[in-house]
């Protein structure tokens, strides 16, 4: 069953006339496309008509299927989320280990080494000045991208265009533009788009060779360009740190207590046998890439369970990958898709260390501290609420003669608008709902993005088709009609 929203009615102006009735004309050419669903959640549809209409409104956001699956995704999240505050509007029962799972297990890991190893970490301040001044550490910066890419194989043509664009939104952002809007609009690297392109701090040797030399050569604020093996990127610092001893005494001896955790952490991994025995797949850099780029691409059952890490008693297949880069922290995506192969082996071979030492903490009888879990269980649940109650979808009221399922597809409706619309940030819901789409029937239809696309493509011809005469006040947005009457 689909659900539309009720009819609103429009004053037309003259010359917004002939462009609706030149839009309403290619949906009436295609009525059964019209009809076609893009996304299914419990019993809820998402038509290629209501997509088409929020694109259509908006010129300045690229007609591209990254675009269309992420706002699918999001409304199949909303709506998801919905339904589950309407049975339970504390969100008690809302599965949150997938959230709180990789905190956990780092404080197991913890304290299986504390027990085991006992390095030298008595530091006093003048050891630590010593060793500052020997090799002080770089300056780190935070920084936005917005990620173009290029067709396989594109003519010079098609190469010239995404440069030209790269050096719009350098001056749209310049001018005053919000970053995070762009970002989400432009970016087609999903998994930092909808945090608004941030990467986080990041060091030297982090990421593209190209990329850093780029940010770093800008100081905060400014906006630039920089060429590497995946794309183009328009990319803005807005932070830049260079510490002073004194200033970062304290982080900076937690840094050098951790190195030396570390270095006792390999020795004894290496003393079990674990180093050798990890073997990470000759391809899994570029897979770990590629899922980074779209972490919430639904994959097979064969590509899902393909084995990227091997180690004593198990292994870590694509499918886990997945789960990790819907759960951690925002910006791990966008970093890992700008990360060398060798940080990404590095990641990797980290990832397999560390299901070895989560099962000998197990064997050692070492289990997550009970209190500890419900008191990260119940900060999580008041984040989510706040988050929740933020977007409206926590406690929906239907409007007068209006169902319950209906006033929740409005309000998912409405949030997509304004997304679409670059008047709303995404609030990122992939690690809470990870539970809730894996108990509950959902889908995006590949061929529906694509039926969008062109339809948009049309749409937008159509309403620079009309030669008619300019209305004294024309609205500076021509209103669009779909076929429900929206």
């Amino acid at each position: 069953m689909r659900h539309h929203p009720g009819r609103t009615p429009h004053t037309l102006g003259g010359r917004a006339k002939g462009a609706a009735f030149a839009i309403l004309a290619v949906l009436g050419a295609c009525e059964s496309d019209s009809e076609a669903v893009l996304a299914r959640a419990a019993g809820h549809e998402l038509t290629v008509d209501q997509v088409v209409e929020m694109l259509a409104r908006q010129n300045s956001l690229p007609n591209q299927p990254d675009i269309v699956e992420a706002l699918s995704n999001f409304w199949v999240d909303y709506t998801l989320i919905g339904l589950s505050a309407r049975q339970d509007s504390l969100f008690t029962e809302l599965d949150l280990t997938p959230l709180l799972q990789p905190q956990i297990d780092q404080e197991t890991i913890d304290a299986y080494m504390n027990s085991v190893i006992r390095p030298d970490t008595a530091l006093s301040d003048q050891d630590l000045r010593a060793m500052w001044e020997a090799t002080a550490p770089p300056d780190s910066v935070r920084a936005q991208h917005i990620l173009l890419g290029f067709l396989d194989q594109p003519t010079q043509a098609q190469a010239d265009s995404v440069g030209v664009l790269a050096e719009e939104l350098v001056a749209r952002a310049e001018a005053g533009e919000s970053f995070e809007a762009l970002a989400g609009q432009y970016s087609v690297d999903s998994g930092s788009a909808v945090v608004g392109g941030d990467l986080g701090f990041f060091g030297v040797g982090m990421m593209f060779p190209e990329f850093e030399e780029a940010a770093f050569a800008l100081a905060v604020g400014e906006v630039g360009i920089a060429l590497s093996q995946v794309g183009l990127h328009v990319i803005k610092v807005t932070d830049r740190k260079t510490p002073t001893f004194e200033a970062a005494l304290g982080e900076y001896r937690d840094s050098v207590v951790l190195a030396r955790l570390r270095s006792a952490d390999s020795i004894l991994l290496a003393e079990i046998g674990a180093d050798g025995e990890i073997e990470v797949a000759a391809e899994a850099a570029e897979i770990m890439r590629e899922l980074a780029m779209s972490p919430r691409t639904p994959l097979s059952g064969r590509a899902a369970s393909r084995t990227l890490i091997s180690y004593p008693g198990g292994s870590y297949s694509v499918s886990d990958v997945m789960l990790l880069l819907n759960t951690q922290r925002t910006d791990l995506p966008g970093q890992l898709v700008l990360a060398s192969d060798d940080a990404l082996d590095a990641f990797l071979e980290n990832i397999g260390q560390a299901q070895v030492l989560l099962a000998l903490a197990s064997d050692a009888g070492l289990n997550p501290n009970e209190a500890r879990v419900d008191s990260l269980e119940t900060a999580a649940r008041l984040g989510v609420r706040a988050s929740m109650e933020e977007l409206g979808i926590r406690r929906i009221i239907p409007l007068e003669g209006e169902s319950a399922d209906e006033a929740l597809d409005r309000r998912t409706l409405q949030i997509l608008r304004e997304i679409s619309a670059g008047t709303r940030n995404v609030i990122p819901t992939d690690a809470i709902t990870v539970g809730l789409r894996q108990d509950t029937e959902w889908e995006i239809l590949d061929s529906s993005i694509r039926a969008t696309i062109e339809r948009v493509n049309d749409l937008r011809g159509a309403t620079e088709a009309p030669a008619a005469q300019p209305a004294p006040s024309p609205p500076s947005v021509p209103v669009v009609v779909d076929t429900a009457g929206n």
